[in-house]
C-alpha cells in the first residue's frame, strides 16, 4: 500500500486517520448530508481557503467549522429559494402577478435567522 486515500495516512505500515484530512472528510460529508452537491462543497472549501492535500495543515479548521456550516446553510437556502421561484407561475411576462401568492420556506427561515426567536 503506497498511498493512503484522502483522510488517511500510512504510519508504520498501517493506515490510520490523518488528523487534519479526516476533519475535512467529515466536513464534506456533513455538507453533503444537508443537501449540498460537490460543486457547492468545493465552492465553500475554496471560499474559506481550506488547503488541499499536502498544503498548509496549520489552517484552523476547528475555528472555521461553524462559519463554513453557516455559509453552507445559506447556500442551501438560496438553492431552496431558487427552486421555489422557479415553481411560481405568473400571469404576465414581467412576473409581477403570480397566480399563487405564498410565503416561501426561505422567507420564513430568513425571518428567524437573525433573531432570538425559534421556528
Amino acid at each position: 500500500m503506497s498511498k493512503a486515500p484522502y483522510g488517511y495516512q500510512i504510519v508504520n505500515g498501517e493506515m490510520v486517520a490523518h488528523p487534519f484530512e479526516s476533519k475535512i472528510v467529515r466536513l464534506t460529508y456533513g455538507l453533503a448530508q444537508i443537501g449540498l452537491d460537490s460543486a457547492n462543497i468545493q465552492f465553500l472549501l475554496n471560499e474559506f481557503k481550506v488547503p488541499s492535500r499536502g498544503k498548509d495543515y496549520k489552517y484552523d479548521i476547528d475555528g472555521n467549522l461553524h462559519k463554513i456550516y453557516v455559509a453552507g446553510a445559506k447556500v442551501l437556502l438560496d438553492l431552496i429559494q431558487e427552486k421555489i421561484d422557479n415553481e411560481i407561475v405568473y400571469l404576465d411576462e414581467e412576473k409581477t402577478q403570480p397566480i399563487i401568492s405564498a410565503i416561501s420556506l426561505a422567507d420564513i427561515l430568513n425571518k428567524y435567522r437573525d433573531s432570538d426567536e425559534t421556528l
